[in-house]
């Protein structure tokens, strides 16, 4: 794996393993959870004036990390 995402792992506090390439329902919910932060992201990224989103990063996290999904309860 990247040191990229090995850092980002770590900063998400998330063990990984290796899964099957271009097999993404074999880790569904890493899957959903690399989609939620992705999207969290944009939506800073595209606001001209949010460029520095990698020093918001740990605050999306938490959010993210604390935010009441439909699952959880």
């Amino acid at each position: 794996m990247s040191e990229v995402f090995q850092a980002f792992a770590e900063m998400m506090q998330s063990w990984s393993r290796a899964t099957l390439s271009y097999r993404p329902h074999a880790n569904g919910q890493q899957e959903r959870s690399v989609k939620t932060v992705m999207q969290s992201v944009r939506v800073y990224a595209e606001d001209p004036l949010q460029k520095d989103w990698d020093e918001i990063a740990e605050k999306l996290i938490f959010a993210i990390n604390n935010s009441q999904g439909g699952t959880r309860k």
